[in-house]
């Protein structure tokens, strides 16, 4: 790529608005999750979803949140945190919710497993992905074409 084609792109990416950004951080106790629930309904009012939409979405994020605890082992060294990270992103046309953990140990759910398999007919996309200690569940739910 040519610098001058580097130079437009950065120039138009800079003129686009940046996702708006919400962070939730809660200590990685189930008793927490409530608070992550309820900001999860705030965002998804925002982002513009419909009652029903709210309410998968909530279920999504609660059901995330499980497995990154039922999944992971938490890092028992000192300067670690044991949080949950929920961030949720209005990026455009998306909503994309990354809920993160750092962790000792990780094993990904299996595809077939009842709390995957709920989370694929909530959303449009799930990823499991797991970067050095930190482990995350993203999800990504979508506007309809008429939005």
């Amino acid at each position: 790529m040519d610098p001058e084609s580097r130079a437009e792109r950065a120039a138009s990416t800079t003129e686009e608005a940046d996702p708006e950004t919400v962070v939730v951080r809660v200590p990685a106790d189930p008793d927490y999750l409530a608070v992550i629930r309820s900001a999860s309904a705030h965002v998804a009012t925002k982002f513009g979803c419909t009652l029903s939409e709210v309410a998968d979405l909530r279920l999504a994020v609660d059901e995330a949140c499980g497995l990154l605890l039922r999944c992971t082992v938490p890092e028992r060294r000192a300067g670690v945190s044991g949080d949950i990270e929920c961030r949720f992103v209005l990026d455009g046309p998306a909503l994309r919710v990354v809920i993160s953990r750092q962790a000792q140990n990780a094993a990904p759910p299996q595809s077939d497993e009842f709390g995957w398999t709920i989370l694929g007919a909530l959303v449009d996309d799930i990823i499991w992905r797991v970067e050095g200690p930190n482990v995350h569940v993203e999800i990504v739910k979508r506007r309809s074409a008429g939005e």
